[in-house]
């Protein structure tokens, strides 16, 4: 049966007020003039279940926050949604008894934890799925949301004369058509889910056949064997570096029989040679002591030659009294001195035992016997070098000698076999570069196949996957009766409201779920006027509804809210009886399925004919929809499509 969805109330809260808007009847009138708020109305409704909602500035400008009162399925719930703030991406669910929050939810589906959509399908017991989508070649998925629900519910004025449901809404197309399926009945989560495992076959299937194509014409311009052509050459190589590594072996086997026939020189050659080395170390310790020696001979000398100076100058100049500066000439006998210090340079004059001869010629004694010891520790240091000097030379020569020897003795012996060895080795690395080219061409070989093999693996899992599909759907194809009935009872509907006088017939598309009109698409109409074309949509919506109401099989929302029903009609007698038509079948449904369905309509005008049926919310400029704030008049309307057409632009 339909999935019952049904609004008790909306409350519009301001900085300063608020005001509630109950929907308490099976159908109720939103009237008043051009601006007055009507389509802002509904619009909130949508915004509160968690649409996207094109709002006014007044809107926008002045409204907090809107709680609506709704029954989903069998749930009471309260839904609080802000605007135009930072929270106004998720929606509080309040308790109806006592306004205190129950949980704050997320508007988008599929995000972390539950979201608002989610709660709401699961509510009405609608089928949650994911459609396939193709973006960019690649196959993909996209979640259906209460929201696109909703576009069957709510039926808004800016598309009311010229489109059914959104269906010239490119990204919404898929969308549509699969909620249609679901509601009747026509697919369900296993033909969903084959139809998503078709598109990613498709799409792996198009991946690994460019694949395979890409190696094969990798292959073909390498090298034109094949791969029996190459598995024979990759044999044949083998066998060819075997027997080259066999005759390297040989070689070096050899090598190494003749090598210890030398052993013994090669030994003597090492001993020389560290012998050698052991020397020049000697020779360069003697060198730097040497070096050390003579530093110390020539200390000494400048010391004797530092006391001779001394002890001259105190011989010479102690029995003089300085009365003028032997520098600048000036007297001193007139500067104030101390006793015992110097007239010239004013520190205290040395003791006498530091100027007795007999003492200067004891310092000088003894470094006369230490430059005496130390010419004799040097002459004794050069003879060191000297010697070591020699050893150097004997040693290099031993060394040089041995190995002129050695040599010799290899030259016939070991040289030829080395550049066998080495052309034997080259050969050995050629074969091995040849063998690594022919293994990696098989492998691009063994990777063809392999694609080769999952490209058939694909194609079998697709065409099982395709017959569980045609099975599936060939299971469900008896419920495409519906689609005839409701076809059937869309031309009664028609009929009914007659939008215009030349219509023969009106009939469902089975392929798209569109109205046909007189077998002509439902763009054709679009030349014969804005009034025909709303009329016929609202006919469309009508039928789902009620077909909802009176199939309990079929999933049909028993909420319908109409945006101008009358839209685009003239003010003829014409367009006023077919404005009334269509409210007698909004009155005829209301008073024969009461409480089971709800209709919600914004006209610009109250209801063309009396009824009880239709409870009321009248709106004008000094009462507008949002509470506490003064319209400017009709001189000043903002429209909510105009809003959307001028985003859109």
């Amino acid at each position: 049966m339909a999935v019952h969805l049904r609004f008790i109330a909306l409350t519009v809260t301001t900085a300063d007020t608020e005001k509630t808007y109950r929907f308490d009847g099976p159908a109720t009138v939103v009237s008043g003039a051009s601006g007055t708020g009507k389509s802002s109305l509904l619009m909130l409704l949508k915004h509160a279940v968690g649409g996207r909602a094109m709002l006014t500035p007044a809107v926008r400008n002045h409204v907090h926050s809107v709680r609506a009162e709704v029954v989903v399925g069998d749930q009471h719930m309260l839904l609080k949604r802000t605007i135009n703030d930072n929270q106004t991406d998720h929606v509080d669910v309040l308790d109806p008894e006592t306004l205190a929050l129950r949980r704050t939810l997320t508007l988008r589906a599929g995000a972390a934890g539950e979201s608002l959509s989610d709660l709401l399908l699961e509510a009405l017991n609608f089928p949650r799925e994911s459609i396939p989508t193709s973006r960019e070649g690649k196959a993909t998925t996209r979640d259906l949301t209460f929201v696109d629900l909703f576009t069957y519910v709510y039926r808004e004025a800016r598309g009311i004369d010229r489109e059914v449901v959104g269906h010239l809404d490119t990204w919404f197309k898929p969308a549509r058509a699969h909620l249609f399926k679901l509601m009747f009945g026509l697919t369900d989560s296993t033909v969903l889910e084959l139809a998503r495992l078709l598109g990613l076959l498709k799409e792996q299937l198009k991946a690994k056949t460019a694949e395979y194509d890409n190696v094969q014409r990798f292959l073909a311009a390498a090298d034109p064997r094949t791969d029996e052509e190459l598995r024979a050459e990759l044999a044949n190589l083998r066998d060819m570096l075997r027997r080259a590594d066999a005759a390297l072996a040989a070689l070096r086997h050899e090598l190494e029989e003749n090598s210890a026939a030398d052993a013994v020189l090669r030994q003597d050659l090492r001993e020389a040679i560290d012998a050698a080395r052991e020397a020049a170390q000697e020779l360069l310790a003697a060198q730097e002591l040497l070096e050390a020696r003579e530093a110390v001979v020539a200390q000494i000398e400048v010391d004797i030659s530092r006391l001779e100076r001394s002890a001259t100058a105190i011989e010479k100049l102690s029995p003089f009294d300085f009365v003028v500066c032997p520098r600048c000439m000036q007297r001193l006998n007139a500067r104030p001195v101390p006793e015992d210090h110097c007239l010239v340079c004013l520190q205290p004059d040395p003791a006498d035992d530091d100027v007795d001869p007999a003492a200067i010629q004891q310092t000088r004694n003894a470094l006369e016997q230490q430059l005496q010891d130390a010419r004799a520790v040097l002459a004794a240091d050069a003879e060191v070098l000297q010697a070591a000097q020699e050893h150097v030379q004997q040693a290099d020569f031993l060394a040089h000698t041995v190995r002129r020897q050695l040599d010799a003795q290899t030259r016939d012996m070991v040289s030829p076999r080395f550049e066998a060895i080495a052309d034997a080795s080259a050969r050995a690395a050629t074969l091995r570069a040849s063998i690594d080219a022919v293994t990696q061409l098989r492998a691009y070989w063994a990777r063809a196949r392999g694609i080769d093999q999952a490209v058939r693996d694909i194609k079998e899992r697709r065409a099982r996957a395709t017959a569980d599909q045609k099975a599936r759907t060939a299971e469900l194809a008896a419920r495409k009766g519906l689609v005839t009935d409701l076809s059937r009872n869309f031309n009664g509907m028609v009929a009914d409201l007659r939008p215009a006088p030349w219509i023969e017939s009106a009939t469902i598309d089975p392929s798209n779920y569109l109205p046909l009109i007189n077998d002509g698409s439902f763009e054709t109409l679009q030349a014969d006027g804005g009034g025909i074309v709303t009329c016929i949509n609202v006919a469309y919506s009508l039928t789902l509804l009620e077909f909802g109401i009176t199939h309990p099989d079929v999933l049909v929302p028993s909420l319908l809210i109409i945006d101008s029903p009358r839209k685009a009609s003239g003010t003829n007698a014409d367009d006023q009886e077919r404005g009334r038509r269509i409210y007698h079948r909004f009155q005829a449904l209301a008073d024969a399925y009461g409480s089971r369905i709800q209709l919600i309509i914004a006209d610009n005008d109250s209801a063309p004919i009396p009824s009880a049926a239709f409870g009321k919310i009248e709106l004008d400029y000094d009462h507008p929809m949002v509470p506490g704030v003064v319209h400017p008049g009709p001189g000043h309307i903002s429209r909510t499509e105009d809003e959307y057409e001028d985003r859109s632009r």
